[in-house]
């Protein structure tokens, strides 16, 4: 029986933008189907920016028919501040589309997790050195989009 095509939403924050990749394949052979980035909008309430946001979300879901979702979680030393509460937000307007969608885990990973789930040695520093090849234009997208991209791939079996 074959395996069920894996859509995995990759997600990375900042405090005027999000950036997404959906990709599916396998860790060996992973292919990027879409990806994007997208400015929050300015001069709406907090409720009202995260009602869009949280429909953002479900449109990626729905047009990609993703069924998971890897979130760039946030660096130990960016742990601080409004902005990081800001992006804690972000990322439970995630969880809420997700189960919008019936997607029943979000997974959240800092560098060390991702290296250690594709496979090199569970540190950080080690995603220099990952092979990224066989994304044929991975290093001509903006390092934002390269962090959406390798969340997600690092979910790929």
């Amino acid at each position: 029986m074959a395996a069920k095509k894996q859509n995995i939403l990759g997600l990375r924050f900042s405090n005027t933008d999000y950036t997404w990749a959906v990709v599916s394949g396998t860790i060996a052979a992973p292919t990027i189907a879409a990806s994007g980035c997208a400015k929050m909008p300015k001069g709406l309430h907090r409720p009202q920016s995260l009602s869009w946001f949280c429909q953002e979300i479900d449109l990626l879901i729905s047009q990609n028919k993703c069924t998971q979702i890897c979130i760039k979680k946030t660096e130990p030393m960016a742990s601080k501040g409004n902005s990081y509460e800001a992006r804690v937000e972000h990322e439970t307007t995630a969880y809420i589309a997700a189960a919008n969608h019936g997607i029943k885990a979000v997974y959240k990973k800092v560098n060390a997790t991702i290296a250690k789930d594709l496979g090199l040695k569970g540190k950080g520093k080690y995603l220099k050195t990952f092979d990224t090849s066989m994304i044929s234009d991975f290093e001509k997208r903006t390092s934002k989009e390269q962090d959406a991209i390798i969340v997600a791939w690092s979910n790929l079996v």
